[in-house]
């Protein structure tokens, strides 16, 4: 009997498995390039994991692997890219990237206003990323994603929403690489686009540096689960490019994620 529920569980178990394995990122580098370094101090009572790629030592930081490695939806971490599709599309350019609010009220304040592409980062207008997407329609999107090597590829969600606790999947460690991959122009676009989407992410600057940064939160059924904050800090001599997540059952959000990341930079010398 025991013999024929296991035969009967192991395809179920296969499945599973297989599942598990798509929605994991395997870490594909050198491991005397990775400190794995205990930063749980700061994280209270989410879930979390912070990523942090030192570009001039080639070296990686990381709290928490498995949840590093774990693939989720990016949320409005994806924006960043979708501006660019819509740059590289010329639905935007960087001299006129305004879209004019079609009066549709919106729970949150800001966006029921006109925007262009700094005050819809900014502020997280969800409705002028979904223009730009649906300007592109959905097979251009997937060859875009594709292209870049986005998480895993997949839009099957829709246009209007794959990136929102949907489809499209991504771990800490590929928006790291993917953020790396758009500082050098990885992809070969224009880089008059490239910039404008880098101007578009500064949120801070001193004379120690730039701050660049993009939050994300995932909500289902009214409860934040998900915080994301990813970004880089250029200095005189160095740039590090980062990604930190949170998830909780409530309260999990990208301004709640920003607040753990820059408390982790500054405690590091990167960012003050």
């Amino acid at each position: 009997m025991v013999i024929i529920t296991l035969f009967i569980f192991m395809p179920m178990l296969s499945v599973n498995a297989a599942i598990e394995m798509e929605n994991t990122y395997q870490i594909n580098k050198n491991d005397s390039n990775i400190s794995y370094i205990d930063l749980s101090s700061y994280f209270n009572d989410y879930q979390g994991c912070f990523v942090l790629f030192d570009a001039t030592t080639d070296s990686w930081q990381i709290y928490n692997k498995v949840m590093a490695q774990k693939r989720i939806s990016p949320d409005s971490t994806y924006k960043i890219y979708s501006a660019l599709l819509g740059l590289e599309n010329r639905y935007i350019t960087s001299a006129s990237s305004e879209m004019t609010w079609n009066g549709q009220e919106y729970p949150i304040a800001e966006w029921n206003a006109n925007q262009n592409l700094t005050t819809a980062f900014q502020n997280s207008v969800n409705w002028y990323f979904q223009s730009l997407d649906q300007a592109a329609g959905l097979k251009t999107l997937e060859d875009f994603y594709t292209y870049i090597n986005y998480g895993n590829h997949d839009l099957s969600g829709g246009v209007s929403s794959f990136w929102a606790e949907s489809s499209l999947k991504i771990s800490p460690i590929e928006q790291v690489e993917m953020l790396q991959r758009l500082y050098i122009n990885d992809f070969n676009f224009d880089a008059d686009n490239i910039q404008t989407v880098k101007n578009a992410l500064l949120l801070s600057s001193t004379a120690d540096g730039n701050l660049y940064g993009k939050t994300g939160t995932g909500n289902i059924n009214g409860e934040n689960i998900s915080g994301w904050f990813i970004g880089y800090v250029e200095t005189s001599d160095n740039t590090y490019f980062f990604a930190l997540n949170i998830g909780a059952t409530e309260n999990a959000t990208g301004s709640k994620a920003s607040d753990i990341a820059l408390s982790i930079l500054s405690d590091m010398n990167i960012w003050y």
